[in-house]
């Protein structure tokens, strides 16, 4: 096997000392372009792979990244607005700092561990993960911060959430200022464990994620006040995708035509939503009222477009990132929603 090009070798080729040599790979602003360019043709020619991770980590003790875990596939990640909007407020506070990100799907649950194991990065940012898992053991077993964003973890170094109980209670109040009296609940997955489709009482007081809880809390809690109980509403447990949710309210709406609220808790849920109210011939708002959570720019376009209760995801992910980055830990951010009142749920 051919001896592995150290660093040294290549500052030797080069005629520099080993620190501007590194300085080469890794601040390059500090050296003077006709040196960095030698050092450059040296590593080329002796076949040099590029610093070290490991060494520098134990050099500096930083790896200059974050790692990221979701809890779905990377596709989720790249394809969903909230999770995508989430990871611009990451990479913006990164960007500041000049640090990189490392995005881990916890789909696979040996490969996610083997990639925490692996994984040359400062700090963990978990996103709506339960902590009750190996993974997050796995992480936890680093000793390096893990900051827990929309989720509960013990020992988190920091937590950044939104107050969904507060966004839920505000949504649900809205469609019965609105005149809504008999409303169905499009649920985010409620546990680890898929199960989509109307559920009974036990698997509505069974949602062990803390976003569902909470959300679900907000809006019995609103429609209880109004003397709505739980019984009363039909709760149907959705896949976050926009053609699941239009096929579970076509078969809603088929069954419970006497639904004239729906409160969904996503955006993506809702506009699946509003296209199946259309193909079924309900007329939104006039006889069926529609409100999500989160705000996405799809709102905007749908027809009529999305009443929602908007929440910043970028700012969440860069708090996020800032609390991760910083020496502040232990520290809990709450954020807060606002009404976008839109045609969905009240007429003009």
């Amino acid at each position: 096997m051919a001896k592995r090009v150290k660093l040294l070798d290549v500052a030797k080729a080069a005629g520099v000392s080993q620190g501007t040599a590194s300085n080469a790979f890794g601040k390059p602003d500090l050296v003077r372009p006709e040196v960095r360019e030698r050092i450059f043709a040296a590593a080329k020619e002796l076949g040099y792979r590029g610093p070290h991770v490991m060494a520098r980590m134990l050099r500096t003790g930083k790896a200059g990244a974050l790692g990221v875990v979701f809890p779905d596939n990377l596709e989720y990640a790249f394809s969903d607005p909230v999770a995508i909007e989430l990871l611009r407020g990451i990479g913006r506070e990164c960007a500041h700092h000049g640090v990189n990100v490392m995005i881990i799907s916890a789909e696979n649950q040996q490969q996610a561990i083997a990639a925490v194991n692996n994984a040359a990065v400062d700090a963990f940012l978990v996103h709506c993960y339960s902590d009750n898992n190996d993974i997050i053991a796995a992480i936890q077993r680093r000793n390096q911060p893990l900051i827990s964003i929309d989720t509960d973890i013990a020992g988190a170094a920091g937590t950044v959430v939104l107050d969904d109980h507060a966004a839920a209670k505000g949504a649900a109040q809205h469609l019965l200022d609105c005149g809504a009296k008999r409303f169905a609940i499009l649920l985010l997955q409620a546990t680890e464990h898929d199960h989509f489709g109307p559920m009974n009482a036990n698997r509505v007081g069974a949602a062990s994620h803390r976003v569902v809880r909470e959300r679900l809390a907000g809006y019995h809690d609103a429609l209880g006040k109004a003397g709505i109980t739980a019984d009363d509403v039909i709760h149907i447990e959705c896949d976050n995708q926009s053609e699941h949710s239009a096929k579970m309210t076509a078969e809603m709406l088929a069954s419970h035509p006497e639904i004239d609220g729906i409160l969904a808790m996503s955006d993506v849920i809702a506009i699946g939503a509003i296209d199946a109210a259309r193909s079924v011939g309900r007329k939104v708002p006039d006889d069926l009222k529609v409100i999500g959570i989160d705000g996405i720019v799809a709102g905007e376009r749908t027809d009529p477009p999305l009443t929602t209760m908007y929440q910043d995801s970028v700012e969440k992910g860069r708090l996020a990132a800032e609390m991760a980055l910083s020496d502040d830990g232990g520290k809990t951010i709450t954020l807060t929603t606002k009404l976008l009142l839109r045609g969905s749920s009240k007429s003009d």
